[in-house]
C-alpha cells in the first residue's frame, strides 16, 4: 500500500460485483439461475487448490452453462441480468467523481454482459473483464479470453494506468472482496465498500459507508 499523502488521484477503478451492483458474484448468479451451482463449487475449489488455471475455470463454468441450457446465447445471458440494478448511490458517486475531473473505470472479474451493462448505464468507456466467446450466431461456446484474471487485478490496474498515461499514485481502487486485494494493494488509494472479507477491511485506507461516501473520500486526494 502506498502512503496516502503521496496520492494525487486522477483515476478511480471500481470493482463491479458487490460494489456497483448488489450481487456478490455475477458468475455465481448465472450458476444459480441455470441450476449449475454444484458444478460451480467443484470448479471453484479446483481453481482455489491450484488444480486448474483461470482459463480452465472459465472453460468449465461456461461448459456447465451450455450443458444446462444447450444453445444459450449472449442475449439469453443478458436477459438473466435484466433484474439486476445498480447499487444505491452508484450514479451519484460516478457523477460526483466526474464533476471533480476524475476518470472512472471498471476492473472486474464478473460476467462480461453484466460488466458491459454497468459500463453503459454509467457511461464508462474504460473497462476490463474476462471476455466470453460466442459462435457467429451468438451462441456461447466454452472458454473465453481471460483479459482479466479475477485474482490478478493488480495487473489490470497497472495496465489501465499505463494506457491512460498515469502513474499508480494517480489511481484509487474501490472493492469489496478477497478478489480485489491485489488491485487495492497496487493502487495508491484503496477504499472498501460493502466489504465481504475481513482482509479487505484491514488493508483498505478507508471503509466507506456507501458509494457516495467513497467518492467524497477519493476527491480529498485529488489535489497536488
Amino acid at each position: 500500500m502506498h502512503p496516502k499523502e503521496t496520492c494525487r488521484i486522477k483515476l478511480v477503478a471500481f470493482d463491479v460485483d458487490g460494489v456497483l451492483v448488489p450481487i456478490r458474484s455475477s458468475w455465481g448468479y448465472v450458476h444459480e439461475k441455470l441450476g449449475t451451482t454444484r458444478e460451480s463449487e467443484v470448479n471453484y475449489n479446483a481453481f482455489k487448490n491450484g488444480v486448474i488455471r483461470y482459463w480452465e475455470w472459465m472453460y468449465l463454468d461456461t461448459l456447465a452453462w451450455i450443458e444446462a441450457r444447450p444453445g444459450i446465447t449472449k442475449w439469453d445471458l443478458m436477459e438473466l441480468f435484466n433484474e439486476v440494478e445498480l447499487s444505491p448511490g452508484a450514479e451519484e458517486a460516478v457523477k460526483e467523481l466526474r464533476r471533480n475531473g476524475l476518470e472512472v473505470a471498471l476492473v472486474s472479474g464478473g460476467v462480461e454482459v453484466l460488466v458491459e451493462k454497468v459500463a453503459e448505464l454509467l457511461g464508462i468507456k474504460n473497462w476490463v473483464c474476462p471476455a466470453l466467446s460466442y459462435d457467429p450466431w451468438g451462441r456461447l461456446v466454452p472458454g473465453g479470453e481471460p483479459r482479466l484474471e479475477a485474482d490478478r487485478k493488480d495487473r489490470a490496474v497497472l495496465n489501465l494506468a499505463k494506457r491512460l498515461g498515469l502513474s499508480l499514485r494517480n489511481v484509487a481502487f474501490v472493492g469489496d472482496s478477497y478478489w480485489d486485494l491485489r488491485g487495492m494493494r497496487e493502487a495508491c488509494l484503496a477504499i472498501a465498500v460493502n466489504p465481504s472479507d475481513d482482509r479487505v477491511v484491514e488493508e483498505a485506507d478507508y471503509v466507506a459507508k456507501d458509494l457516495l461516501d467513497a467518492a467524497h473520500f477519493i476527491i480529498e486526494h485529488t489535489k497536488g
